[in-house]
C-alpha cells in the first residue's frame, strides 16, 4: 500500500494542476469572448461609415445606443428602419444613438441610396464581410441590441419590431432613464 500512496498523491496533484489550468484558461477565454446577450457587455468593434470614417462602438460608451443589423435587400429591415428613424428623432435629445450595421456586400452606394430613400439620419456602418454580424453570433436580420451607458446589452430583438409601438418604446425609455 505504501507504494500506491505516493503514486496516488502524484495523480491527485496532476489532476488538480490540470483542472486549475483548465479553469484559468476557460476564464480567460470567456473574458475575451463576451456573450452578446442581455446583461453582458456588448462586444466592441470598429467599422467604417459611408464616408469612410472609422467608428468604434466604444466611442458611444456614456451614451445609449441601439445597434441594428440589416441589409438593403431585407424586406423586414425596409419596414423596420422608418420606425427606428421615428424613435431616433423622438429620443436622440435624451441620448439615444442608433448605429445601423449594414451587411450589404455590394457597393456602398446601394446603402447610401437606401438611407436617402427612407430619409434615415442615423449613421450607417458597413460590415460587408459580416465580421461584426458573426461577432454578435447572428444568423438572421434584422436584429437589434439596446446598449446602456456602461456598454451592457439591456435588450435584444431578433426580427422585425415597430419601434413606434408603445410596447416597443418601453425598453428604449428604460435605458434612457
Amino acid at each position: 500500500m505504501r507504494k500506491l500512496h505516493p503514486r496516488l498523491l502524484s495523480f491527485v496533484f496532476l489532476v488538480l494542476v490540470t483542472a486549475s489550468l483548465g479553469a484559468a484558461g476557460w476564464r480567460e477565454a470567456r473574458a475575451q469572448d463576451p456573450r452578446p446577450e442581455v446583461g453582458h457587455p456588448a462586444p466592441d468593434f470598429t467599422l467604417p461609415t459611408l464616408d469612410g470614417k472609422m467608428v468604434p462602438l466604444s466611442v458611444f460608451r456614456g451614451k445609449k445606443a441601439v445597434l441594428i443589423f440589416w441589409a438593403t435587400w431585407c424586406a423586414p429591415c425596409r419596414l423596420e428602419m422608418p420606425t427606428m428613424e421615428k424613435a431616433y428623432q423622438k429620443y436622440k435629445a435624451k441620448g439615444l444613438e442608433i448605429l445601423a450595421v449594414s451587411i450589404d456586400a455590394g457597393p456602398k452606394s446601394a446603402v447610401k441610396n437606401f438611407m436617402g430613400e427612407l430619409r434615415l439620419t442615423f449613421p450607417a456602418l458597413l460590415d460587408p464581410k459580416m465580421e461584426v454580424l458573426h461577432l454578435y453570433r447572428l444568423s438572421a436580420i434584422p436584429a437589434s441590441f439596446l446598449i446602456d451607458k456602461r456598454g451592457v446589452i439591456r435588450f435584444k430583438e431578433l426580427g422585425y419590431r415597430d419601434w413606434t409601438d408603445p410596447e416597443s418604446t418601453k425598453p428604449l425609455q428604460q435605458v434612457l432613464r
